[in-house]
């Protein structure tokens, strides 16, 4: 029989297996934002769905390690609800900012490689309840949900100047 504290104790081999899904797409959404294929529409076109694919498959995983981490661990209840908006802002985000890559801005490549790495930190962290005792949760969930507020608009302000 397991008591609750078996489960805060144990290790979470579930979402490392998750976070080990998700690097592949992590390195191929870096790799497609950074290296452009010369050519025309077509080219331009494939190198669009793949981002589309590729960030679509990534940010599923993200969203699925997100619950697991909430589930399996704890955190605020509006941090939940914040991540359910804030999870497809932030893949729309990084689309938008792939796109900036794709014109020559290739500094742009930091919002999806932050954003991504910022949500799998915090599904960590509340998966690891060890973890709340260095981290509050109210200030971790606010400034883990406020960066990729923050980095989740910046693209969109930006791709519109620019």
């Amino acid at each position: 029989m397991s008591t609750s504290t078996d489960t805060v104790t144990s290790r979470p081999y579930g979402l490392f297996a998750l976070i080990a899904l998700a690097c592949p797409l992590y390195f191929l959404m870096i790799a497609n934002a950074l290296n452009t294929v010369a050519g025309g529409g077509e080219a331009s076109m494939a190198n669009a769905f793949e981002a589309l694919f590729v960030i679509t498959g990534l940010w599923i995983l993200l969203a699925i390690i997100v619950t697991v981490g909430g589930v399996m661990g704890a955190m605020p209840r509006w941090a939940a609800v914040s991540a359910i908006f804030l999870i497809p802002v932030s893949a729309v985000a990084a689309f938008t900012a792939i796109d900036m890559c794709s014109r020559h801005m290739k500094w742009a490549v930091v919002f999806p490689a932050l954003l991504a790495l910022i949500i799998v930190a915090y599904a960590y962290w509340a998966r690891s309840t060890q973890l709340h005792e260095a981290w509050p949760p109210k200030r971790t969930s606010q400034m883990a949900w406020g960066a990729v507020l923050v980095l989740s608009l910046l693209p969109f302000a930006l791709a519109s100047v620019y």
